[in-house]
């Protein structure tokens, strides 16, 4: 999908909400931009911490029944002993 965004006279861009829910980004957040054959990229800069992005995502998504199948998916090539931290957040959530 595409979506417009205005340049302000400060040279700043708000990006639309649905695009910020995607990628899971908030305030304070970075991007890295770069310019390919003319166009404008936009990337999440990358968090420092695999396990802060994790909990981020799991805290947001918890009470949804498709949370569990990407916190599978974000963690299958992770070693991480997250069994007392994911039934805490169950618990939380009810």
């Amino acid at each position: 999908m595409n979506y417009d965004v205005k340049i302000t006279s400060k040279g700043q861009i708000t990006l639309p909400k649905e695009i910020r829910e995607q990628l899971m980004l908030k305030f304070g957040d970075y991007l890295q931009a770069q310019v390919k054959d003319g166009v404008i990229v936009l990337k999440p800069k990358p968090k420092n911490n695999d396990n802060a992005v994790l909990m981020e995502y799991v805290e947001k998504y918890a009470a949804k029944s498709e949370g569990v199948k990407k916190v599978r998916e974000l963690t299958s090539g992770m070693n991480l002993n997250m069994t007392e931290y994911v039934r805490k957040m169950r618990e939380e959530n009810k």
